[in-house]
């Protein structure tokens, strides 16, 4: 939780614009449930894309509240764990948080890689972009991350466990999906399941490119409001 202290006024400041983007004018509570776990795919790499990290922080904390599975999160923008120190989301029972530096970031994959191998989890990378930024002294940087992609990928395959791996991404005619604001090619695989992320009038419209369907996160259905 280092370093966080000092960002918990604008985490506040944060969590009040999302009330505001996500409220319910009826505030009829919505029957319905939407259970996220069943969007994702066990055998493929969830990747959550985004524009705005306040959509992300929805989805993820609407995903965690559903879940009765580990989560190992392995949380590189400290977003989340933002709201879980400032008290605006519950600490939960069931996820460990891991908050990365350069030099503990292979000692917490080993970690991560012991508890996936043991039982089912849900393996949540927050964010590929702040992988990119902890990585970006090594040479050769798009492989390294492949790499630790892939061997999640594999450990999950294993426990018949999920990996969700999100990216704040925007997306150029000419280049495809690239990461925002870097402008490093996003890396892309056959095996991964595509979920953006966008604002609607009644919460969080998921689009699923490959079946062209898309799922609405109602605005009283998210944790964070």
């Amino acid at each position: 939780m280092e370093n966080l202290g000092n960002n918990l006024n604008s985490l506040l400041y944060y969590n009040l614009l999302v009330f505001v983007l996500f409220k319910n004018p009826n505030g009829d509570l919505d029957s319905s449930k939407l259970n996220l776990q069943t969007i994702l795919e066990q055998d493929l790499i969830n990747s959550v894309f985004y524009a705005d990290p306040f959509l992300k922080a929805g989805f993820i904390s609407k995903l965690v509240q559903n879940t009765k599975l580990e989560v190992l999160y392995l949380d590189l923008d400290l977003l989340y764990s933002g709201y879980v120190v400032s008290g605006i989301l519950p600490t939960q029972k069931n996820v460990t948080l891991f908050q990365p530096t350069t030099e503990t970031l292979h000692q917490i994959l080993k970690e991560i890689l012991v508890k996936a191998s043991l039982s089912q989890t849900i393996i949540i990378i927050d964010s590929l972009n702040g992988l990119f930024n902890i990585l970006n002294r090594k040479k050769n940087i798009g492989k390294a991350i492949m790499s630790i992609i892939m061997l999640l990928t594999s450990i999950a395959k294993i426990t018949k466990s999920y990996l969700v791996v999100a990216s704040m991404v925007r997306f150029k005619k000419e280049e495809g999906w690239i990461l925002s604001p870097t402008g490093k090619r996003l890396i892309e695989t056959k095996n991964s399941k595509k979920i953006l992320l966008e604002y609607g009038v009644d919460g969080i419209v998921m689009s699923m490119p490959s079946d062209s369907s898309k799922l609405v996160i109602s605005s009283n259905l998210i944790p964070l409001v």
